[in-house]
């Protein structure tokens, strides 16, 4: 992790767990820019993005006792929930790609320059490993996890086999695990 990184650790989350609202606001204080990034990023509207990073951290105070330090860190686990939040709201408005251009659109996002504050080492490591991918694994991943799209709307989007499909994403997030160094 980057020092640019906030840092989370695991006793911030059992105080969560036990319902100190002091913690929570810590947690919200350190990591809500990232989180709201990552939800800007996937639906593209500055208020449906807040809407988002409200109820996720509403999911955090309320099932903060379900983390396990031994699964992930602190960090990957809060993203989780913020995504999986970002991808309900998209299904529940039905705000999904379907078309080539759309396709294009998301992976572009991959080139596009980053907001200043979201600027850092991280950042970059991960745009440089995307650089680095097949073009059909990269655009598997960013219709995933920048649009929202389960592997079965990919497949249909893509025209290409759904198990083609989990095979491009299974073997991109290796590749991205391997270079970014988790």
């Amino acid at each position: 992790m980057t020092t640019n990184a906030p840092s989370i650790n695991a006793g911030l989350m059992s105080q969560i767990a036990c319902g100190d609202k002091d913690a929570l606001a810590q947690l919200y204080r350190l990591l809500s820019p990232r989180l709201f990034g990552i939800i800007l990023r996937m639906v593209r509207r500055r208020d449906w993005a807040e809407e988002i990073l409200h109820d996720t951290f509403i999911q955090i105070w309320q099932s903060a006792m379900y983390y396990d330090e031994q699964r992930s860190e602190p960090q990957i686990w809060l993203s989780h929930i913020a995504r999986n939040r970002a991808i309900d709201y998209l299904r529940k408005h039905e705000n999904r790609c379907c078309s080539v251009d759309d396709i294009s659109e998301a992976e572009e996002g991959f080139q596009a320059p980053l907001p200043a504050e979201d600027v850092h080492q991280e950042a970059r490591r991960l745009q440089h490993c995307m650089e680095h991918l097949p073009a059909e694994q990269r655009q598997s991943i960013a219709l995933a996890y920048y649009r929202g799209l389960s592997q079965t709307e990919i497949a249909l989007s893509m025209s290409q086999p759904e198990g083609t499909v989990k095979s491009w994403i299974r073997r991109a997030l290796t590749h991205l695990r391997e270079c970014i160094g988790l």
